[in-house]
């Protein structure tokens, strides 16, 4: 619904890779825009037809239109199919080898690369330019508008993963000092942007949400006899899937049933992921179950009928995953680092676990496993969360506050 108080302006988003990709960042650049659109201001998005960050490098053909109206919002899409980006793999696969000199520039060659694109937005007049997330060049193409237009108000959205030094390297902490305001996703967050040089007054803290027809949709019936564990998200090496393997084979091992589901698209780390379920014994190989490219009806079944949901990263901005699961009603375990300890309250929505070890995972697995009304209970808790703070309308209307702000 348009709000007749907020003053119309024209918004141009900048981002890696967007709807019909649906990873976390992705969801949380699209709500918002179509969050903005929804409230009466003219939305731009320029991104890429990329559907994951490996395919910068890997010249994937998507069949994505170069031009086209979503919900309101004009969506003006690169191709990776330069040969620009065969230029640069070759400096990516350096950066992958050089340690920290890697690190420093890998960022500068990442992608996307608007070589056609920018200079088609770059004549329009925005008001604002709301750009992320790192370490992609996304944040670099908004500086250099900025540079070009003064008077529009540059908003960065990092996503940082503050243990990740692709994240953390000085390219990226330059840019979002250049920002006008700064989203963080957790008070770690804001905290680490802030001890390094981010100025405090144009931090601010915004929580993600869940999407409506998760919350509301009807409970999914059993698609599968056994009862399973569940992953959720990309099999990105960063995730740590090897880590709930290990765990799950020691449960295993001692002689427990449940399954373990792994759903989310596949990465530059899936063959590697392959080989180490392909060398699992028979048995426990079999107990595993994965899927790819998953709809939304598939993602809520399989939440609606999973035991737990686990994420062990060890690198997250915020954790969307453990809000879907909730909004199903469901526990979730994750890894004790400072973002996710924001969002999961040990023992009361969830579990966390000492990040990296597969002797916690497995006990707070085994907990669920053994007392199913605690992990109910859990489950509730986690959903009342929800409800309370975790919906797209007071996203929207935080980013707009923020909009109406001075910043020069």
């Amino acid at each position: 619904m348009k709000d007749e108080g907020a003053a119309r302006k024209k918004i141009l988003f900048i981002t890696h890779i967007y709807y019909p990709s649906v990873g976390g960042a992705e969801r949380v650049f699209q709500r918002i825009a179509e969050g903005l659109s929804l409230r009466g201001h003219a939305v731009t998005v320029l991104t890429s037809d990329a559907l994951s960050t490996e395919q910068f490098f890997t010249g994937a053909h998507n069949d994505l239109p170069p031009y086209e109206r979503l919900n309101g919002v004009w969506v003006i899409r690169e191709s990776i199919r330069s040969p620009l980006y065969r230029v640069l793999k070759i400096f990516d696969r350096a950066g992958r080898v050089t340690g920290r000199l890697g690190v420093f520039f890998r960022p500068l060659v990442f992608g996307p690369h608007f070589t056609r694109t920018f200079r088609e937005v770059g004549r329009g007049r925005f008001d604002a330019v709301i750009a992320g997330p790192v370490p992609t060049s996304a944040t670099f193409y908004a500086v250099f508008y900025k540079g070009k237009h003064p008077f529009s108000h540059l908003i960065l959205f990092p996503h940082m993963h503050t243990r990740d030094r692709l994240h953390t390297t000085f390219v990226n902490l330059w840019v979002l000092r250049r920002a006008d305001h700064v989203i963080a996703l957790s008070e770690a967050e804001k905290n680490y942007l802030a001890r390094r040089g981010v100025r405090r007054k144009r931090l601010f803290r915004l929580v993600n949400a869940v999407d409506e027809p998760i919350l509301q949709a009807p409970k999914t019936p059993a698609w599968s006899d056994m009862d399973y564990v569940l992953y959720l998200g990309q099999e990105g090496g960063h995730k740590r899937i090897p880590l709930l393997v290990r765990a799950m084979q020691s449960l295993w091992d001692k002689g427990l049933a449940p399954g373990l589901v792994i759903a989310g698209a596949r990465t530059n780390f899936s063959p590697e992921l392959d080989r180490i379920i392909g060398a699992l014994p028979a048995p426990h190989k079999d107990k595993i179950s994965r899927f790819n490219d998953i709809s939304e009806s598939r993602k809520i079944a399989l939440l609606d009928n999973c035991l737990v949901l686990v994420n062990p990263s060890s690198f997250e901005a915020f954790g969307l995953v453990f809000l879907e699961a909730w909004a199903r009603r469901k526990p979730v375990i994750g890894a004790r680092i400072d973002a996710v300890r924001e969002v999961i309250r040990d023992g009361e929505n969830g579990f966390l676990f000492e990040d990296k070890s597969v002797a916690d995972l497995e006990e707070k697995i085994r907990i669920i496993l053994d007392d199913r009304s605690r992990a109910e209970k859990m489950g509730e808790a986690g959903y009342e969360d929800v409800l309370a703070k975790y919906r797209w309308e007071a996203v929207i209307r935080r980013v707009e506050s923020v909009l109406q702000k001075k910043f020069h």
